[in-house]
């Protein structure tokens, strides 16, 4: 029988209160402060609605905590409104202090007294609410226990929180330390405009005291302070699950530090080593756990990927072997998105075919077979093997995609289907991988031949469209012709010395253009430009390597380039389809 989760009742702050009641730490685990420009303009107009008084309250959202040993709020959910808060007050703070500076310090005048001293309240309003000077512990910490001070995104904070002038410009290159710099920027310069509307210094101060008040009074927060750490997961995840704040994979990982204990140390620094192998980006983190799971268990879609996972990952010893299968796998996933670059991805595969085998795939944006690769790896498949098989794949992919035009879903799912029998060795050599292939997604000759005979790419200069015909071509070069004997990986896509011209662009053959018949393949050397008529596209194709390119030469020469020349071609290259294929 399952444990219900035993929720607390919520408590409703005014942020006031919240801060000036609780010591708030973002615990390491919990993914940095990520709010850009388009949250930082939401959170300064709802401000605005109570400046102008249009509403008179507003709810910010609710967070979930848990009270740690040190009697700390451990924050599991809303750091992000709690790290905007105290730099909101930070910025109409540090404003507030430079017109006292500006205005009157070191005046006499008694009028101004009660001005200055509005200005002095502010100040010392939210000093008494961020706390953290004379040894006093900070109200909010966004990362503890950092070995590394130049990456101590806590330190940073507390000094631009501070009134530290520095920070403010400092050149970094982390995430969470731009996207706080860019907050405190924005939310001054438009708090700084706000104010300039008004003409008189008294007005001003007013407007100044209304958008602190209005933040600090009359903006809510609904606090869920969990019992245990396990039960503000739980909250947590129930909250933010069908939510599209967060990515799958944010909420997968506070599921797996949920289940961690004493050892969600060991479980963070080791998720943190895998991740920013994946630039701790979390759409790429998504793709990746969704691509693992269709290879070790089947294929979903990425809204409902945490709770299947959740699911089938529920105590210590399933978190440690997904962290321990998503290591050994991360490596294989980033040469699978960029094949030969960086340099290390290139070296990955000893077998050089493999990468080259894996790299026009990439070229073709083919990313549904990843599983299947998946799979072999983790079971240590030999990369003569894994060629074979990527080969294979290769052929499924060109007959049911490229030529019959069939869409994704099937291969998509049966690609998962294929990779969970590799997994769990039902699938136990080479041969039965690829015979699975041919009898459950390779289209039939048939079918494949047919569709070639009116088969139409559009080509293009770059991308997808232009590799994919540049494939076709090169590899019906080399069975129709006998080109490239020696590979034309190289050449035609690693030195791209290639570039596809259309034979004939006259209006008489019709949709005939497109027609794979009408292409060809040519050197850069010899094409800078377009040509101007078959006859200098003729001489062009004389002075070719390629024995396919002379032979189209003489049958140029010979006359003028039909539908019919188009046709017959297309033909000849629909026999060699089977055949490659």
């Amino acid at each position: 029988m399952s444990t219900l989760v035993d929720i607390p009742m919520p408590s409703r702050f005014r942020i006031g209160e919240l801060f000036q009641n609780n010591n708030f730490m973002v615990p390491l685990y919990q993914r940095n402060y990520a709010w850009q420009n388009s949250e930082i303009v939401d959170f300064w107009e709802d401000l605005l609605d109570l400046v102008e008084d249009k509403r008179n309250s507003h709810f910010f959202g609710q967070i979930v905590t848990y009270k740690n040993e040190s009697g700390s709020q451990e924050i599991i959910d809303g750091q992000q409104r709690l790290t905007t808060s105290t730099i909101f007050m930070a910025a109409i703070r540090d404003i507030a202090q430079k017109m006292y500076d500006d205005n009157f310090k070191g005046s006499q005048d008694e009028s101004n007294l009660e001005l200055g001293d509005s200005l002095r309240d502010i100040k010392r309003e939210v000093n008494k609410t961020i706390r953290g000077m004379n040894g006093e512990e900070s109200s909010l910490m966004v990362q503890q226990n950092s070995k590394n001070q130049e990456q101590n995104v806590q330190t940073f904070f507390f000094a631009l929180t501070h009134s530290d002038i520095k920070v403010r410009d400092e050149k970094t290159n982390s995430e969470p330390k731009k996207n706080m710099q860019h907050a405190y920027k924005d939310i001054t310069q438009w708090i700084n405009s706000y104010l300039k509307q008004y003409k008189q210094l008294n007005e001003r101060i007013a407007k100044l005291q209304l958008i602190f008040e209005s933040f600090f009074s009359n903006f809510y927060i609904v606090m869920i302070s969990a019992p245990s750490r396990k039960d503000a997961f739980t909250i947590f995840e129930t909250l933010n699950s069908r939510g599209k704040d967060l990515m799958a994979s944010d909420i997968i990982k506070n599921h797996l530090m949920s289940l961690m204990g004493e050892d969600i140390q060991e479980g963070n620094e080791k998720w943190n080593k895998l991740t920013e192998k994946l630039d701790n980006n979390s759409n790429r983190i998504t793709r990746f756990i969704r691509t693992y799971w269709a290879s070790k268990k089947r294929i979903v879609p990425e809204s409902k990927l945490y709770r299947e996972v959740s699911a089938e990952v529920n105590n210590l010893n399933e978190a440690q072997v997904f962290l321990d299968d998503l290591d050994k796998l991360v490596d294989l996933y980033t040469v699978l998105e960029s094949p030969t670059s960086p340099k290390a991805n290139y070296d990955f595969f000893a077998n050089k075919q493999v990468t080259q085998g894996i790299d026009i795939l990439n070229r073709l944006n083919v990313k549904l077979y990843y599983p299947i690769v998946m799979a072999m790896y983790y079971n240590n498949y030999s990369q003569d093997g894994m060629l074979k098989v990527i080969t294979k794949i290769t052929s499924v992919f060109i007959r049911h995609r490229t030529i019959i035009n069939d869409g994704t879903n099937k291969l998509e799912t049966g690609f998962s289907d294929i990779a969970r029998k590799i997994w769990n060795l039902e699938l136990k050599n080479i041969e039965d991988i690829n015979l699975e292939l041919n009898k459950k997604l390779l289209p039939s000759s048939e079918a494949t031949k047919a569709s070639f005979t009116v088969l139409k790419k559009s080509g293009g200069q770059r991308g997808a469209k232009k590799w994919t015909l540049v494939y076709l071509l090169s590899e019906l070069y080399g069975t129709e012709y006998g080109d490239f004997e020696d590979g034309y990986y190289s050449s035609v896509f690693n030195d791209d010395d290639y570039r596809l011209v259309q034979i004939s662009l006259d209006p008489e053959i019709g949709d005939h253009r497109e027609f794979v018949g009408n292409w060809v393949l040519i050197e850069k050397s010899l094409s800078k430009n377009e040509f101007k008529n078959e006859a200098e596209l003729a001489d062009k194709l004389t002075r070719s390597k390629l024995s396919g390119n002379k032979k189209l030469a003489q049958v140029l020469n010979s006359g003028k380039w039909s539908k019919e020349n188009i046709i017959k071609r297309q033909n000849s290259f629909a026999d060699d389809a089977t055949v490659i294929w």
